[in-house]
């Protein structure tokens, strides 16, 4: 006897985007999502990240009287009255590009990124932890392409984030969206 699809199939869920600070994401908080006159709360957990979604298991139900899940996406804004990155990663623009990058006696890791993108968002964690961990050895440095279209034109950046690495002024390497922390030390590896 054949079974009608609605009897295999999980209800579709509906999904949601809730922009939080960087403040919020790192001590966590409280938020409320309001539904169809009805309230929910949602319970972010301190350190949760941009791309991270919360699931309100069977909250359909309470909203709009069938089964069914909420998911939340999280995206994380910064505070654009903070400095973006730590002191161990440089902002550069259009006008330092060529002192901070082109011209520095280290070799250089550049990330190319911009606000809205969740996998830069995911990716700059890890270039923080390693310009920690290169300090003095390997400059790194952030360019936002969208405040700085000089410098991304001139290296054809068409897709973020993009790591480029510098060495001599010239690019020896380059690494193009969210990637493990063992394929971005082995190029930086290669500027020593």
């Amino acid at each position: 006897m054949a079974e009608s699809p609605d009897e295999n199939q999980s209800p579709i869920p509906v999904r949601y985007k809730l922009s939080i600070t960087d403040k919020e994401a790192k001590i966590g908080s409280t938020r409320i999502l309001t539904r169809k006159d009805k309230k929910l709360e949602i319970k972010l957990p301190a350190g949760i990240s941009t791309g991270r979604t919360i699931k309100l298991s069977n909250a359909l139900q309470l909203t709009d009287n069938r089964p069914g899940d909420i998911l939340v996406e999280i995206i994380v804004k910064l505070d654009k009255s903070k400095q973006e990155v730590h002191r161990e990663v440089l902002e550069v623009s259009d006008t330092s590009f060529e002192s901070e990058v082109l011209q520095n006696k280290l070799p250089v890791l550049v990330d190319f990124w911009a606000p809205w993108c969740s996998p830069c968002h995911q990716i700059s964690p890890l270039v923080e932890k390693l310009a920690k961990e290169y300090a003095g050895r390997i400059g790194f440095c952030k360019l936002n392409v969208d405040d700085n279209p000089l410098a991304a034109g001139k290296f054809q950046v068409q897709s973020i984030p993009l790591l480029l690495f510098f060495k001599d002024g010239k690019v020896i390497e380059q690494s193009l969206g969210v990637v493990q922390e063992s394929v971005i030390r082995s190029k930086l590896e290669l500027l020593l």
